[in-house]
């Protein structure tokens, strides 16, 4: 009995000593907490920042079989901050899955009063047994190494009130960082002005990728009743202590607009074949910009006159009119009836023209002549009934 005793409690922990490294001996069932080929990788490990900015990096932490990797920084120098986000939160580990690999940021920002020059900064991952190290290189770029500048080909433009103003911006971003810019226009009271990334309406900021530039659009739409004049624009990008402005002109030539009417507005006129019948006509100017240099003329059927007085106009203000009197004459053997003539205002810029009808009535002397005419029938009569009548 003691002898078997003896035995179990020899065999018993060598069989299960013997279980154990036959489970652990069992091919494709490694440890877990070991992980071959740990690496810490970024598409871009070197970049260069101005002062008082942020530099990013895009990580990738990868091995070849699921493990937690911790991840440390070295070389950071005094007064720079260093953060670790993933998933939107500030990480120091990550779970590093070959087939889901984490999405893992490093934001280095640079202070202030950084030295131009270049900082290594490495990031350590462990994890499984393994190590894995990245350097990343922050370069430091003062002033002297780039700047923003807006600028354009045609800072003037020319057009009338009813234009709209429309200039082409090159934003130029000549650090070595991407910066965001907002985007600001300003003009005259009245005025809407807006500016824009091309092509994309309504848009308030635009990135600028380091070195790169952007197209922007400006538009100014003057008020309806604007006046004649050179107008001041202005369009401005700010990015942080970045900022950079323009200043544009709009010329304002005017809008030319004429109403060519009678005093009443009443489109018709009565006159007497071969008689001249004055008509009052005004011209009126509802544009912005002056009436130069009218001449008013006429036409009609075939033998009218039609003649103004005066026939030209040196000018007429905005809002302003100018009276002048038409004198339309029919044709001497112009039967009674309605009659269409047009008349007509042209100047720079403009022509307007208005139908009038007439309406053409018998002369007095007809009518004389008619009731001559009966005078003599009925004393003809009465002669002869007198001499005749008798018999």
């Amino acid at each position: 009995m003691l002898v078997d005793g003896v035995r179990r409690r020899i065999v018993i922990p060598v069989i299960a000593a013997l279980t154990l490294a036959a489970i652990f001996a069992i091919p494709g069932a490694p440890p877990v907490a070991h992980a071959q080929g740990l690496l810490v990788t970024a598409p871009y490990p070197a970049v260069s920042v101005a002062p008082g900015t942020t530099a990013q990096f895009d990580l990738n932490v990868t091995a070849e079989e699921p493990v937690r990797v911790d991840l440390a920084l070295e070389g950071v120098p005094d007064g720079w901050s260093t953060t670790l986000r993933g998933g939107g939160r500030e990480v120091s580990s990550v779970y590093a899955d070959p087939t889901e690999p984490p999405e893992l940021i490093l934001d280095v920002t640079v202070p202030e009063d950084a030295v131009a020059g270049t900082t290594e900064i490495t990031v350590v991952g462990s994890g499984g047994g393994e190590a894995a190290r990245l350097p990343l290189d922050v370069t430091v770029v003062t002033a002297d190494g780039g700047e923003v500048a807006l600028t354009t080909d045609v800072p003037a433009r020319r057009g009338t009130a009813d234009d709209t103003f429309e200039y082409s911006l090159e934003l130029q971003n000549d650090t070595p960082q991407q910066l965001t810019f907002e985007l600001q226009a300003a003009g005259p009271r009245g005025w809407t002005v807006s500016v824009e990334p091309s092509g994309e309406a309504d848009a308030t900021s635009v990135t600028v990728d380091a070195r790169g530039s952007q197209t922007l659009t400006l538009t100014a739409t003057p008020p309806p009743q604007v006046s004649e004049g050179a107008f001041a624009l202005r369009a401005d990008a700010v990015a942080g202590e970045q900022a950079v402005g323009i200043d544009l002109v709009a010329e304002v030539t005017g809008r030319v607009e004429m109403d060519l009417t009678t005093p009443d507005e009443r489109l018709n006129t009565t006159a007497t074949a071969g008689s001249a019948q004055e008509l009052d006509v005004v011209v009126n100017n509802l544009g912005t910009a002056p009436l130069v240099d009218l001449s008013l003329s006429g036409s009609g059927p075939s033998e009218w006159e039609i003649t103004f007085e005066p026939s030209t106009l040196d000018g007429v203000a905005p809002g302003d009119s100018a009276p002048v009197t038409a004198i339309i004459t029919p044709s001497a053997n112009a039967v009674a009836g309605d009659y269409i003539v047009t008349l007509e205002a042209s100047g720079e810029g403009i022509d307007q023209s208005v139908d009038i009808r007439v309406t053409v009535e018998t002369p007095p002397i007809w009518g004389i002549v008619g009731i001559g005419l009966i005078a003599l029938t009925l004393a003809g009569m009465a002669w002869i009934f007198r001499r005749y009548g008798r018999r």
